[in-house]
C-alpha cells in the first residue's frame, strides 16, 4: 500500500506538470521548479499544524477539502478540475487561498515573491500554484484518510512519520522561508485568527533594523566608555602635574672680593664696604 507521501508524488505527476504550465504559458521546467518547492513546504504547514495540538482541525479541513472538490484529486484530471479551464475560472483555488491563510497566517501573496524568483515564473502563475497546490493537498490528505479509514490520531500520526522525508525533499532555496514564517510569526496555526497580511520583505526590513538598533545601542554603550576612561586618566594626570612644586633656578653666588675687584677694573671705582658706609 502506498505511503503519503507516494501519493502525493503521484498527484503531482511530470503529465500534471505539463498540463499545467501549458495552461500557463510557463515552460514546463520552471513550473516543475515551483512545484518543488510549493508542495513539501505546504505540507510542512499542515505536519505542524497537526504536530502542534492542532490534529482534529488539520483532519477536519482535509476532509471538507475532499468533500468539497467534486473531483478526484489523485487524478491528473481531477487535478486539472480542480484548476478549471482558465486561471481565473477555478472556484476551488479559493479553498487554497483560505487554506494557505490558515497555515502561514497570511495569504498566498506573501509567498508568491520567493516562489517567481525561486523558479523564474510570472507572479500571476506562482500564486496560481500556490492556490492549486493549498487546494489540492488537504483534499489529498481527506482522500488519503478515507481511503485508509483514518481518524485525526491516524492522520497526523502519519503525518508525523513523513515530517524528515518531507523536510528533505524542502529545495535549499526555499528552507530559509519556512523558517522565517515561523520566526516572524506569520505561521499563525489553526486555532488562531489569520493575522494581518505582511511582505516577506517587510519582515526582513523589521529583523535587520532590529538587529542594526541593536548593534549601535552596544556601540554607542563601548564608545562613551572609552571617552570616560580617557577623560579620567586626562584628569589624573592633570592633578599629579599640579601638586608638584615650580623649580626654581639655583642662584648663582660669587664671593665678595671678586665682585669687588671685577667692578673696580671695569669702572675705576672701588666698592664701599659697609663699615665705610656707616651701616654698622
Amino acid at each position: 500500500m502506498p505511503s503519503l507521501l507516494d501519493a502525493v508524488r503521484a498527484a503531482f505527476s511530470p503529465e500534471l506538470v505539463r498540463h499545467v504550465a501549458s495552461r500557463l504559458g510557463e515552460a514546463e521546467s520552471s513550473v516543475s521548479k515551483a512545484v518543488s518547492g510549493i508542495v513539501p513546504m505546504v505540507l510542512c504547514g499542515l505536519i505542524n499544524q497537526a504536530g502542534s495540538g492542532a490534529s482534529q482541525a488539520v483532519f477536519t479541513m482535509s476532509r471538507q477539502a475532499w468533500l468539497s472538490t467534486h473531483y478526484n484529486v489523485s487524478t491528473t484530471t481531477g487535478m486539472l478540475g480542480v484548476l478549471g479551464s482558465s486561471v481565473a475560472s477555478g472556484n476551488g483555488l479559493v479553498t487554497g487561498q483560505a487554506v494557505l491563510e490558515k497555515l502561514f497566517g497570511t495569504g498566498s501573496h506573501v509567498l508568491v515573491e520567493p516562489i517567481k524568483n525561486f523558479a523564474g515564473i510570472r507572479e500571476e502563475s506562482a500564486d496560481t500554484l500556490l492556490r492549486l497546490v493549498g487546494t489540492v493537498l488537504p483534499a489529498l490528505l481527506g482522500q488519503y484518510a478515507a481511503g485508509r479509514q483514518l481518524q485525526a490520531a491516524g492522520l497526523a500520526s502519519e503525518l508525523a512519520a513523513s515530517k524528515g522525508a518531507v523536510r528533505a525533499l524542502l529545495p535549499a532555496g526555499l528552507q530559509g522561508l519556512v523558517g522565517l514564517l515561523w520566526w516572524s510569526g506569520l505561521a499563525t496555526g489553526l486555532s488562531h485568527p489569520a493575522a494581518p497580511a505582511r511582505s516577506l520583505t517587510s519582515v526582513v526590513r523589521e529583523r535587520m533594523v532590529s538587529v542594526l538598533d541593536w548593534t549601535v545601542q552596544r556601540y554607542s554603550m563601548l564608545v562613551a566608555l572609552v571617552g570616560g576612561v580617557v577623560m579620567l586618566c586626562f584628569a589624573l594626570a592633570g592633578t599629579a602635574a599640579g601638586t608638584e612644586a615650580p623649580v626654581q633656578p639655583a642662584p648663582i653666588r660669587l664671593p665678595a672680593t671678586a665682585v669687588s675687584q671685577e667692578m673696580e677694573a671695569e669702572t675705576g671705582l672701588r666698592p664701599l664696604e659697609t663699615k665705610e658706609l656707616g651701616l654698622f
